[in-house]
């Protein structure tokens, strides 16, 4: 865990440079991911980054949670959540197993592009399980790296 927290503040202000790689894709993901959405949700993001994903989305739920293990990317999200005038977004510095969250307490979580970095996935899964109220919704994307290995 320290490494990961230690790599990510390192890498924090580059990261938060960096453009969205396929604009198009990335667009097409948040709409879907909206497509679950009702107005009143409470929702977690675990491994928010610079947090330009709960940005784009807390205009469309009642409140979010987006947490990370790097304090140096939760500086950079505050920051662009000020800036953006966006209120009903509350950053948290903790990973998934660590944080203090109450079971069955959100409409949906997220864990976007960060399942293939964690040491328990499986384990991560059914944290997010627990987390879930009654038919709350798992939105994950994660890259197929063993596959891209061979290219």
């Amino acid at each position: 865990m320290k490494s990961a927290k230690v790599f990510w503040d390192k890498a924090a202000p580059c990261y938060a440079k960096s453009p969205v790689k396929d604009e198009e894709t990335y667009q097409k993901k948040l709409s879907i991911t909206r497509s679950y959405f009702q107005r009143d949700w409470s929702v977690l993001e675990f491994g928010c980054g610079t947090g330009s994903t709960a940005i784009q989305h807390a205009a469309h739920v009642d409140h979010i949670l987006a947490t990370d293990v790097s304090p140096r990317m939760l500086e950079i999200a505050e920051r662009k959540a000020r800036e953006a005038g966006i209120g009903n977004i509350r950053f948290q510095e903790g990973s998934l197993e660590t944080l203090d969250l109450a079971p069955s307490s959100f409409d949906a979580v997220l864990g976007l592009n960060i399942l293939h970095l964690l040491e328990d996935a499986e384990g991560a899964i059914h944290r997010v399980h627990a987390l879930l109220k009654p038919g709350g919704v798992f939105v994950s994307s994660t890259a197929l790296v063993a596959e891209m290995a061979f290219y």
